[in-house]
């Protein structure tokens, strides 16, 4: 500004000068001659503007044209602009009329500065049509000695070897040359603070600065969208405002896209920019746009002084995601392209190939589907699942052999199973019809068997199987691991399959070493050890100690051995195993590494299988948050067989807790009837057996117990002792006062368990005690104690520690309960579960009236039980059996277990031996009418 001063001050009738300003696109170069002008005004100077237009190039004289516009331009000046506009277009190679017209211009334009001082201005004159350039050109070189000051700005950078037509302007004599560079910190300050204030400068300075780049018309643009944001705020008290308070928005990337729309090769240069994004380097730039170093690197440059890059790169997101905004369809599907072959030629990793081969769209070639296919597998590695589908999606509209056409397939089912196994139905009955045209590799069809199962389809799964049958190399160790696995998968949802399946080789130990080597992988990933068996043998499979542990835990390895489906299994064999603590820091472990939005159904089966772990801990109110999200996670078609595992855990935690109506609401969900068929389906059947027998239809319970024998039975484990439905059958039948069956049905239990100590034989023994004589309860009861304090089930702890308190006062030994009495309610052994009612009572006095449960809350004049709900309770307390009593009061034994089930819902007990005391308090004290 202040070279312009001074060339305008030294102005006289003879004496002019001429000044050629360079700035890239957005640097002010049009805001400075603003200001110029002003300054021309207040000097009583003459001020005549145009600009070139890159649209207006081709017409003759445009832009001298344009400066017949700017007021107070003298008649006779203007009349010489329109003859030379009118008659001075050549009309053949030998014409030189036009000639004569621009010296005409220049002498009357001579004669308007020897009366006043005279400015030419005109903006981007690099894009003037070729006769105004010649014009101006002729003007330029009698400037300095007419009087005429004459400003232009240009865009291409200067001295650097670069020859175009402007340049013919910086060979005029005394032609003053200069650059547009940004703005400083402190004229952005002064921007900020005109407008903004100088609060609200002082705040935004440094993140506007950066942003901008010093670029005037981005300073103007944010300050724009800072106003815009507060407007917004105003209106919405506690909109989130940007980064510092910075606020970069629509107004900004329209700014900075349109500081380049006149700039064809500059744009070009910062769309392949937004294109590579992070992977952009020079020698990658040049081979998708195709140009030479030197001239790339200059682009480059000129981006960087206008303050448009920062070194090489954008210098906010936003830009970027203007410039890919404003980026044709097309366009951009080519730039996607170009880049992708430009990166897989040079290696660049497969997921980045592969995102560019998706925003291109093309249906891709061999080479492409084989970098689709990888980068599938990478992404569900991951838990970008969304991204490995659009993958899939993609390399699958590909014309495919039928080798890939099933691996694009099988990505499909695995990448949809965990989203929604439901979802990849499509998928397998593609993989069906090749099975069944006998051109299904065997990893596809353990996949098949694995889905197929899953949602009960046992007849489709049993093909399948057959189609295993082949013949198969038994030596070949991947074929025995996928077998292997395969069985155990089968094993817990078909277990009637098992004889199906090809029979493992008798000299292999395969089995045991993938056990081992899950249960390592196990150990390692939860920081744990585990003694587990494994065949025949005990393992004790080491893990890392907490205290020696240097960081966080390294990230999976991707690969079949240890897939998520896997890491479920070996979840599940060691709870078979009994072993709750591992398996609980396993299941803790698995859940943090999972991502929880991309794979709702990985989240959900682990949340599921970690719900039962916290149940069998005693956790109730962790196991039901646990179940009770898993359930959420996943659509209820999705679930398949498998749901079993979250409503079982969920009826059972309610159930322990006395929340029998809770419980009840999820016994009413639909489940498949296939679900009975598979190993989910015991534990469906044990859980709601437990709620019949502790709401008073022992009945009921005996035949959900005793409906789990065949498939029991059938299940090849020897861990199904895990169900517990023996045990549960002997506890029905203590209900039943049937104490002999549930002797035997104990024995046969605690046989099936073995001698080794854990909680399965600790539970049986507390119910073999139920259902012994009195003299034998207390050694059984004290020996299923200490068998449990060695398991890590507080639950069935606190069950036996209750029992043993009980079973004290009835043999006169009052003082000798309150040990285990109390030892029982103590934080370190109870459950989660609300102390019932009944459990206020301590051994150190005989139960009261206090004791009854919602006594106080019941009216007045209403009894806690009705007449038949007492007439029921008073035979049921003298020993009758459900039949028995259903005879005496001419009633079903449907009514009389419904009865019996609000009994005991309303006195909170449990057994029909705890009516005897509560009739008694009722009869004696309370609102109870007597017969």
């Amino acid at each position: 500004m202040a070279e312009f001063g001074e060339l305008l001050a030294e102005a006289g009738p003879h004496r002019g000068g001429v000044m050629a300003l360079h700035g890239g696109p957005g640097t002010g170069k049009t805001t400075l001659l603003g200001r110029f002008r002003e300054h021309a005004a207040e000097s009583g100077a003459l001020y005549l503007a145009a600009t070139g237009f890159r649209s207006e190039n081709d017409v003759p004289f445009a832009t001298i044209e344009q400066l017949t516009h700017s007021s107070g331009m003298p008649e006779e000046a203007r009349a010489a602009v329109h003859r030379l506009w009118e008659d001075g277009v050549p009309r053949g190679a030998s014409d030189r009329g036009h000639v004569e017209r621009m010296r005409d211009l220049t002498s009357a334009l001579e004669a308007v500065a020897r009366e006043t001082p005279l400015v030419v201005a005109v903006d981007d004159a690099q894009y003037a049509d070729e006769l105004s350039r010649s014009c101006l050109l002729h003007l330029a070189r009698r400037a300095q000695s007419s009087g005429i000051v004459m400003v232009m700005t240009l865009d291409r950078p200067m001295g650097e070897g670069h020859l175009d037509r402007t340049e013919e302007f910086l060979l005029v004599p005394g032609c003053r040359v200069g650059a547009i560079t940004p703005l400083p910190e402190a004229e952005v300050r002064r921007l900020l603070e005109s407008r903004l204030g100088a609060d609200t400068a002082a705040e935004l300075l440094a993140p506007v600065h950066r942003v901008s780049g010093g670029s005037p018309a981005l300073v103007y643009a944010l300050i724009r969208d800072h106003r815009a944001a507060a407007r917004k705020a105003a209106q919405a008290p506690g909109a989130p405002a940007g980064e510092r308070g910075l606020v970069v928005g629509e107004t900004f990337e329209r700014t900075y896209v349109a500081r380049l729309k006149h700039h064809p090769q500059l744009l070009s240069c910062v769309r392949a920019l937004a294109v590579l994004d992070r992977h952009a380097t020079p020698a990658r730039l040049g081979q998708l746009l195709d140009r030479g170093p030197e001239r790339l690197a200059m682009e480059v440059r000129e981006l960087e002084l206008a303050g448009l890059l920062e070194d090489g790169a954008f210098r906010h997101p936003a830009a970027r995601r203007a410039v890919l905004k404003a980026l044709g369809g097309d366009e951009c599907a080519g730039l996607h392209l170009r880049a992708a072959e430009v990166l897989r030629a040079e290696g660049v990793s497969v997921t980045t190939v592969a995102e560019h081969l998706m925003a291109g769209g093309a249906i891709p070639d061999e080479a492409g589907v084989a970098v689709l296919l990888r980068a599938s597998r990478q992404l569900l590695a991951e838990g970008d699942v969304d991204t490995s589908l659009r993958c899939l999606r993609l390399a699958d509209r590909a014309g495919l052999e039928e080798p890939q056409r099933v691996e694009v397939a099988l990505g499909l089912l695995g990448a949809l199973w965990c989203v929604n196994p439901a979802a990849a139905e499509p998928e397998v009955s593609r993989l069906m019809s090749v099975m069944r045209a006998g051109a299904l590799n065997a990893r596809a069809v353990h996949a098949l068997v694995t889905w197929l199962l899953w949602f009960g389809r046992t007849k489709e799964a049993g093909e399948a199987i057959t189609y295993l049958e082949q013949p198969h190399d038994p030596r070949d160790p991947r074929t025995r691991e996928r077998l292997a696995a395969t069985r155990t998968i089968v094993a817990h949802l078909s277990p009637a399959l098992l004889p199906e399946l090809p029979e493992p080789d008798p000299l292999s130990d395969t089995r045991d070493t993938m056990s081992a080597a899950y249960l390592e992988h196990a150990a390692h990933m939860s920081r744990g050890r585990s003694r587990v068996p494994v065949g025949d043998i005990d393992l004790l499979v080491p893990g890392h100690d907490e205290e020696d542990s240097g960081g966080t835990l390294p990230p999976p390895v991707p690969g079949p051995r240890y897939s998520w489906d896997r890491d479920a299994i070996t979840l599940i064999e060691l709870l078979q195993h009994g072993d709750l603590p591992q398996a609980e820091r396993l299941g803790t472990a698995l859940l943090d590494r999972l991502p929880g939005e991309g794979s709702p159904a990985r989240v959900a089966i682990f949340r599921s299988v970690h719900a039962y772990i916290a149940l069998q801990r005693g956790e109730t109110a962790t196991a039901v948050t646990r179940a009770a999200t898993a359930l959420e996670l996943l659509p209820h078609h999705g679930w398949g067989v498998v749901i079993g595992s979250p409503l079982a855990t969920l009826v059972a935690a309610h159930t322990a807790t006395g929340r029998f109506d809770e419980a009840a609401r999820y016994l009413e969900y639909p489940v498949p009837e296939e679900m009975f068929h598979s190993t989910v389906g015991l534990f469906y059947l044990v859980a709601r057996g437990h709620h019949s027998l502790a709401t008073g239809r022992p009945y009921a319970a005996l035949n959900d117990f005793t409906a789990c024998a065949p498939l029991a039975e059938r299940w090849h484990s020897p861990s199904r002792h895990l169900l517990g439905w023996r045990t549960g059958t002997a506890e029905a039948y203590v209900a039943l006062d049937e104490p002999a069956r549930a002797r035997a049905m104990v024995e046969r239990e605690l046989a099936d368990v073995g001698p080794r100590p854990s909680r399965f034989r600790g539970n049986a023994l507390r119910v073999l005690a139920a259902a012994s004589p009195p003299a034998e309860r207390e050694q059984l009861l004290r020996e299923a104690v200490r068998i449990l304090r060695l398991s890590d089930s507080r639950l069935a702890l606190a069950r036996a520690l209750d029992d043993l308190g009980r079973s004290h006062p009835g043999n006169g030994h009052d003082q000798e309960s309150r040990p285990p009495w109390h030892e029982a309610r103590e934080p370190g052994h109870r459950s989660e579960a609300p102390a019932s009612p009944w459990m206020t009572w301590t051994p150190s006095r005989p139960r009261t009236t206090a004791d009854l449960p919602a006594a106080t809350s019941a009216p007045a004049d209403k009894p806690l039980l009705s007449d038949a709900e007492r007439r029921v309770a008073a035979l049921a307390s003298e020993g009758k059996s459900n039949r028995q009593i259903a005879r005496h009061l001419y009633i079903t034994v449907s009514t009389v277990e419904q009865h019996l089930t609000r009994v005991y819902r309303k006195l909170s007990v449990r057994r029909r031996a705890e009516l005897t005391q509560f009739l008694g308090l009722l009869s004696n004290g309370m609102d109870f009418p007597a017969d």
